[in-house]
């Protein structure tokens, strides 16, 4: 019985192991230490992390305050001249302080603080190292463990420490929730907030950077997508030349809300979807479909649709139905060359036939 227990908590940090090497290809093969799997789950992967250490300049002196496994922190080490690293998790601070060693971190101070408002001993700390660069990631599940949104809920309390990490540091970056409300943080951060980062990798919308700075002006949103920044974003880039292939845009596009590029048709409301013509830039935020059949989203349209296509993949936007019952309604089975769309164009309900184009040799 204990044999095969063992062997099941080996094939288990084997999965484990190769979900890091995926999320942070850098530190494959180092035998780094993963103290928990909730650890390996809250850590920042690769491209977010080297992203967020862009935005900081050469030589900085940076203090995370909520190191955790030390992702954010390894990507700030390699651009800053000192890191303060403090996690109040004594035993995931002493294996990153080992890990970091495997990856050849040598400018950084461990720390064992636990972040309150009326902390003497993590302030004194703090202010002797003299950080130009604060980040904190604040923990987002309660004590029962259930996920919460609103920075005040989140532990530290961020809102409560602004006034006085600004006493410290010219530039405080935190980290939120993909699913936080923009709206919510812009009230929440009136008196710093210059900067919502939108940061995507792979299609999917992994985190909200919020950059304070004391006397900050209007709030800027800016998109990043696999380390690229969206052209649009203060109405500049190339415009989308008019065509019939659909552009979907990605999770992290869409939690931006960011305006599409001029000459786009854009379909809808809340989709963010268009047509337009191949634009290799647009491709980087999103997937370009080529338009094979607009048929009407009817009892006949979709009978006649899903006879045409028994295997197809199905997709609903801005259509009060579920993927799932517009499946069913076309009896089509999942798989297949074409993928179905169920959205709204010019106002009326229409079914959009597409295949993907994936390069740019492929344009209409």
């Amino acid at each position: 019985m204990k044999t095969g227990f063992n062997e099941m908590l080996r094939r288990l940090e084997a999965e484990e192991r190769k979900k890091l090497d995926a999320k942070i290809p850098a530190w494959s093969g180092l035998g780094i230490e993963i103290p928990s799997s909730l650890n390996f789950q809250q850590c920042s992967g690769q491209t977010a992390a080297l992203y967020k250490a862009s935005l900081i300049a050469e030589g900085s002196r940076v203090a995370d305050l909520t190191g955790g496994l030390g992702a954010d922190s390894w990507a700030f080490s390699r651009r800053a001249s000192a890191l303060w690293y403090n996690e109040r998790d004594a035993a995931l601070a002493n294996a990153v302080r080992r890990n970091f060693g495997l990856l050849g971190v040598s400018n950084a101070e461990f720390h064992n603080f636990d972040i309150v408002p009326s902390g003497h001993d993590w302030t004194a700390s703090l202010g002797a190292f003299r950080p130009d660069v604060i980040y904190i990631d604040p923990s987002r599940r309660d004590r029962s463990g259930r996920k919460v949104f609103l920075l005040e809920d989140c532990s530290p309390d961020v809102q409560a420490l602004m006034p006085l990490l600004h006493s410290f540091a010219p530039l405080v970056m935190i980290k939120v929730s993909p699913m936080a409300d923009m709206t919510m943080l812009r009230r929440r951060l009136a008196d710093s907030l210059a900067e919502i980062h939108v940061v995507g990798a792979g299609g999917e919308c992994k985190e909200l950077l919020c950059i304070c700075r004391r006397g900050a002006g209007p709030v800027r949103t800016v998109l990043s997508e696999d380390g690229k920044l969206y052209p649009w974003a203060d109405g500049g880039g190339p415009d989308a030349e008019r065509g019939e292939l659909l552009f979907v845009p990605s999770a992290a596009l869409v939690k931006s809300a960011l305006p599409l590029p001029p000459g786009a048709e854009a379909l809808g409301t809340g989709s963010r979807m268009c047509r337009c013509g191949w634009n290799g830039t647009l491709s980087s935020f999103g997937s370009f479909y080529r338009i094979l059949e607009d048929a009407p989203f009817s009892k006949g349209g979709i009978r006649e649709v899903g006879a045409r296509y028994p295997r197809a993949e199905v997709s609903v936007r801005g259509i009060p139905v579920s993927a799932e019952e517009l499946r069913a309604k076309l009896k089509t089975g999942p798989g297949g060359p074409v993928h179905i769309f169920a959205c709204l164009c010019g106002g009326e309900r229409r079914l959009l036939v597409t295949e993907k184009v994936t390069a740019p040799e492929q344009p209409v």
